[in-house]
């Protein structure tokens, strides 16, 4: 999967080294889904976007790149666009949360954007290494990508609350190496 990085004000200011930060969130997403299901993610190019705009709300931020980088407008060199804020997450409001543009399925294509917030500062420690929570959250929502969905199971790292978990549920594993063949959404 071939993967177009932006990271917002906000992931910038905090890390001089943003750029080696976001490539290294994706390579420790990679590894994971590389020995889990096969499945390879190529960081192709990593940008600032918005330039100078501090977007603290996540649905926003999902509306403006969507708008910014149209599907239409793709130039064929990626596959999924992810962008990093670290604008606050909050449990209680939805403004933080992590986002997809939708659950991926093989009759409409796989999801297009993901929104990640970043809870600190992130160093890649190589690929047999416990996953951090930002690791985390970009693996279950790279799931949604994939069709997975939230579960009730609270060992599954599908459930909606965020806390540590390493394994997807059945259901979902199985979702994921099916769709893992679909074309993206066009």
């Amino acid at each position: 999967m071939r993967i177009k990085i932006l990271a917002d004000v906000s992931f910038r200011a905090r890390n001089p080294d943003w750029e080696r930060e976001a490539r290294g969130l994706i390579e420790a997403a990679s590894d994971y889904y590389e020995r889990e299901f096969d499945i390879r993610l190529l960081s192709q190019s990593v940008s600032p976007w918005p330039e100078k705009e501090r977007i603290a709300s996540t649905p926003e931020l999902l509306t403006r790149l969507k708008k910014d980088f149209a599907v239409t407008a793709k130039s064929g060199n990626y596959d999924l666009i992810v962008a990093f804020t670290a604008e606050r997450m909050s449990r209680v409001l939805t403004t933080g949360r992590p986002r997809v543009d939708r659950i991926g399925d093989c009759a409409q294509g796989l999801a297009n954007y993901v929104i990640v917030p970043v809870t600190a500062v992130f160093r890649y420690r190589g690929p047999n290494t416990e996953p951090e929570f930002d690791e985390i959250a970009l693996i279950h929502e790279i799931g949604h990508v994939f069709g997975a969905v939230h579960v009730e199971d609270p060992n599954s790292l599908m459930n909606e609350d965020l806390r540590y978990r390493t394994e997807f549920d059945e259901k979902n594993r199985a979702t994921v190496q099916k769709n893992k063949f679909c074309a993206f959404a066009k």
